[in-house]
Order: structure tokens, then C-alpha cells, then sequence
């Protein structure tokens, strides 16, 4: 008979196998705790209460982490001491004291604030408190920038300028002197009541819409009278005019009643010479006998 083993009939049996351990295999007075051991590969099932490790402790009554192949859950709050190093972090809401960022925060991956900026995705503010502006452009509406501000446009003439209706009005200084005025070949009126007071033509004639009182002295080309009223030239009074001169005039176009008082007056000369008949320069007679 032959005693060699048939190999090909004959299962193997696989040696040096642990058996898991269940509540049936095992009775608990068998082992000894303080002296055997029980490694984790042979435990199956149960629940292992008030466990720790090294590095857990386990103190929960209830099940608060679930473990699974595809995605971790925590059903409880979560306090970390250290720092959390993800590749993608994602979460519906998150309520922090302070939140450092290196770059930039992002919202569907538009950047809203960076560190020294707003992102360009910001279209819409309401704040009501802001640090020093170097630059603010409000479209079609408002410019700063250089030290000056344009309304209604982006290139000022002086420190302020307002486009209205396409005349700009501008504010600033000429030659150390403070400015107001239009900055081209416009009109420029002074107003009350929505109503013209004072109207400054592009030729530089002023006029007075209404009543004009003086109530210190006035000069008419002198820049500094010393009496109530200075003219520099020739005075107009009902269609006439008044003027001073050595002589009769031998030019220039006069009205009859108009009076050229003599600038040089002596004993034996005349106050002066009336026109009797307007022209070119017009017929004259001298009056007042100098005695």
C-alpha cells in the first residue's frame, strides 16, 4: 500500500492562524489581565467603554464619531489647540474672534479681501468709516486724485472743479490769490433766490442785477480812493459828460451840456469850457472868469 500522502486530494491545513476571540471561545475568568494580553487583530464586535491610549481618551456616553471608508463624521462640537493643515477646507457657517489668511479670502473663488485691498468682485459697500484715500473714482460722477476733485468730471483745471451741462466751475488759487469762476470763455453769475445778483460777461464786464451799496469808498480805475467816490476818467450824469483838461477838447465825440473843467486853473483864466452843440468834437464856450 502505498503511504505517500496524495497532494493533489489532500487539503493543507494553514498553521500558525490566531483565532478571533468572541464571547463564546473564551471565558473572562481565563484570562489574566495583568499578566496576559489581547491584541486588537482578534478583537471583533462589542463596545469597549471608558477606553484609553497613549494618545485617546475616550470619555463619551454616546456615539459621537463614525468612521467610514468614504467620509468622517463628528457629531459634536470640535476644539483643536494646534493648528489644522488641509488640502480643501469647506463649510457651510464659521463664527471666529480672528481669522488670519496669507493671500486673500475667496467667495466661489472670486477674491474679496485681500490684504491691503478690497477684490475686484466687491461691487457694492456700506461703509460708513474709512482710513486715507489716495485715489477714489466714482463713475461718471466724482474723481480725487493728485490733490484734486472733479465732479462730473476726471480732469479738473484746479484743486475743484464741478461740470455742469458742460461748463466747468472751478475753486483754487491764481498767483496766491483765491479763485471762483468758470475756467473757460463762460459767464459766471452770483446768485440768491435762484435769481442772477451779479453777472461777470467773458469780456470781464460786471453787472448788477439789483441795487448796489457801497458803504465804504468807491474807486473807478484807482485801486486805493481816499475819498468816497475816486473816477480815474471821464463821468457820464444824464447824457452828459464830465471831464478836466487844459484846454478845449479837439477830439473825441461830446454831447451839447457836457462840461471839461480847467485842470489848470489860474487868475485871469477860466473854470472851464461847456459844449453848446454835440459832434466832433463839437462847438465850445469857456464860463467863470478867474478873478
Amino acid at each position: 500500500m502505498d503511504q505517500s500522502i496524495n497532494t493533489l486530494i489532500m487539503a493543507l491545513k494553514p498553521i500558525n492562524i490566531q483565532q478571533k476571540i468572541t464571547a463564546k471561545s473564551v471565558k473572562v475568568s481565563d484570562i489574566d489581565f495583568k499578566k496576559d494580553s489581547i491584541s486588537g487583530d482578534v478583537i471583533n464586535g462589542g463596545t469597549i467603554t471608558n477606553f484609553s491610549s497613549t494618545g485617546i481618551k475616550d470619555s463619551a456616553t454616546h456615539n459621537i464619531l463614525e468612521i467610514a471608508d468614504d467620509v468622517t463624521n463628528i457629531n459634536n462640537d470640535v476644539f483643536i489647540q494646534g493648528k489644522i493643515n488641509c488640502q480643501t477646507l469647506q463649510y457651510n457657517r464659521a463664527q471666529v474672534p480672528v481669522l488670519d489668511v496669507k493671500e486673500a479670502l475667496r467667495i466661489d473663488g472670486n477674491e474679496v479681501v485681500w490684504r491691503t485691498k478690497l477684490g475686484k468682485s466687491v461691487k457694492e459697500s456700506s461703509l460708513t468709516k474709512v482710513g486715507v484715500l489716495e485715489n477714489l473714482q466714482v463713475k461718471d460722477t466724482l474723481y480725487v486724485a493728485d490733490g484734486r476733485v472733479g465732479i462730473n468730471t476726471t480732469v479738473p483745471s484746479k484743486t475743484f472743479a464741478v461740470d455742469a451741462e458742460g461748463v466747468e466751475i472751478v475753486i483754487g488759487s491764481d498767483d496766491a490769490t483765491g479763485f471762483v469762476g468758470t475756467h473757460e470763455a463762460r459767464p459766471f453769475a452770483i446768485s440768491t433766490d435762484d435769481t442772477k445778483r451779479i453777472v461777470v460777461a467773458t469780456n470781464g464786464k460786471v453787472s448788477f442785477e439789483k441795487d448796489v451799496n457801497v458803504k465804504g469808498r468807491l474807486g473807478v480805475g484807482i485801486q486805493n480812493p481816499d475819498h468816497d467816490l475816486e473816477v480815474a476818467g471821464n463821468i457820464a450824469f444824464q447824457n452828459r459828460i464830465f471831464s478836466s483838461a487844459s484846454g478845449i477838447p479837439t477830439t473825441g465825440t461830446w454831447t451839447k451840456g457836457s462840461i471839461v473843467w480847467n485842470s489848470e486853473p489860474d487868475i485871469g483864466e477860466v473854470l472851464g469850457w461847456i459844449c453848446i452843440k454835440g459832434g466832433q468834437p463839437g462847438a465850445w464856450r469857456s464860463f467863470g472868469h478867474i478873478n
